[in-house]
């Protein structure tokens, strides 16, 4: 009967030094390294894990992706990496025979993005010459509010009658894109509209002008044709 003590003492000793020799448990289940379509999985939802397949950092949480036939049922989930969206406004005016054609370019951060953003732009159509397009200035994020910079497209006399897409990319200090590509707006470049507006003009006034001889004339043919004839 004195020995239960000991035994007990001994099985606390012992399982104490099964815990102080097994892996720490304080990150969950890690992240697995099997290969799947869409990275590795975790075991356990909620579980900490790490290295993340997704966002940021060096520990994740085991989230659930569903949705999909081939979807994880757990994938490894970091901090939110910071990114940011980029819009573009329609150009103005959207017509053009010559001159500029000016837009807005605008940078919506997110997950605290910060930071310079480079631009850069193209000209496509299915006829030549093109539009000129300046390089747009850099827009940094210094917070959580939007930033802006401007866009402009020159439109000469030779540069051809048709329809152009006008594309803008950015990218920022670490070479990522934004989170919804490339942005793109269209100008019509038309010469021809202004000289087709100059000639209705013209054979409006034309027309105008033969009206009023042609009413003129026929006052003047009623006027002697009532007459009494001279004898």
């Amino acid at each position: 009967m004195k020995r239960t003590p000991t035994c007990t003492a001994l099985g606390f000793l012992f399982l104490g030094a099964v815990l102080a020799v097994s892996p720490a448990t304080a990150f969950g289940q890690s992240c697995s390294f099997n290969t799947v379509p869409q990275g590795r999985v975790c075991r356990k939802e909620g579980a900490r894990c790490s290295p993340p397949t997704l966002g940021g950092g060096n520990v994740g949480k085991c989230t659930i992706e569903a949705g999909q036939a081939n979807a994880l049922v757990c994938e490894c989930q970091g901090s939110p990496t910071p990114s940011y969206n980029m819009t573009l406004s329609p150009l103005t005016p959207a017509n053009l025979s010559s001159g500029v054609a000016t837009s807005t370019i605008t940078v919506i951060p997110f997950n605290g993005f910060s930071g310079e953003v480079d631009f850069s732009c193209a000209v496509s159509g299915v006829s030549h010459p093109v539009p000129s397009c300046a390089t747009p200035a850099p827009a940094t994020v210094t917070g959580p509010s939007s930033t802006t910079s401007s866009l402009t497209v020159a439109v000469s006399s030779s540069t051809a009658d048709a329809s152009f897409t006008v594309t803008v990319n950015a990218l920022d200090a670490h070479g990522r894109p934004p989170d919804n590509g490339t942005q793109s707006s269209t100008l019509l470049v038309s010469h021809s509209r202004w000289i087709i507006g100059n000639s209705f003009g013209s054979a409006k006034m034309a027309l105008v002008t033969f009206l009023v001889l042609l009413t003129l004339w026929v006052l003047v043919y009623l006027w002697r044709s009532r007459r009494p004839a001279s004898r």
